[in-house]
């Protein structure tokens, strides 16, 4: 067998060899990106990691990017304070601000309520609901740890408790926002506004590390 033969049936091997590999790391991909699906279902995590037995680790990631589909629907709501969450280049982007609240519209992320009366359902000790008061942000897995350890619920009423936490303190800023842009409708008609103006792109990202 000649030398150029010889290349071209071990091409042609690794080829096929590849072709299987790159197919059975899309099957895992998938398998993965599903396992996430479920596991991030009812929490405000994004991100969720898988371990091997070896120092392998596979980290699933749900991705979120708004794209503003009108800005001069957004600046319309958003009025004197318009400038505050849209850049305008040469076309409008939105500011971080701009995307959480895009985001929020969207996504339905918002319970009506307050963060006061959230708390007083969770413990009547006021200096546990003080020191509630000052931790719990909105993030999801620091506030469900800050309701473990310092009002002493159970893991599973701590993730609930926290989940809506999260949601109830973006219903707040939702509503701070549309305050401070002169807003007079309600919250819905203002989501109805945004939802029109601006949608949200999901997406999921898998990788994997190795030792």
């Amino acid at each position: 067998m000649d030398n150029v033969t010889q290349r071209v049936n071990e091409y042609a091997v690794l080829t096929q060899q590849m072709a299987r590999l790159k197919s059975r790391a899309e099957e895992l991909k998938a398998y993965f990106e599903r396992l996430a699906v479920a596991d991030l279902k009812d929490t405000k995590l994004k991100t969720v990691e898988y371990l091997g037995s070896e120092g392998a680790r596979v980290t699933v990631s749900v991705t979120e990017a708004p794209k503003l589909g009108s800005g001069n629907m957004l600046r319309g709501l958003l009025g004197n304070v318009a400038d505050d969450y849209i850049k305008t280049e040469t076309v409008s982007k939105p500011t971080d601000d701009l995307k959480r609240l895009i985001v929020m519209a969207c996504q339905g992320s918002y319970i009506e309520g307050s963060l006061d009366q959230t708390i007083r359902a969770i413990t009547d000790d006021e200096q546990v609901a003080s020191v509630l008061h000052k931790r719990l942000k909105g993030q999801y897995k620091r506030d469900m740890a800050t309701l473990i350890n310092v009002a002493g619920l159970d893991t599973q009423r701590a993730s609930e408790e926290a989940y809506l936490t999260a949601e109830i303190i973006n219903y707040e800023w939702m509503t701070q926002v549309l305050r401070s842009a002169g807003w007079t409708g309600s919250v819905q008609q203002a989501v109805d506004i945004i939802k029109s103006a601006a949608r949200v792109e999901e997406g999921i990202k898998v990788s994997v590390e190795t030792i």
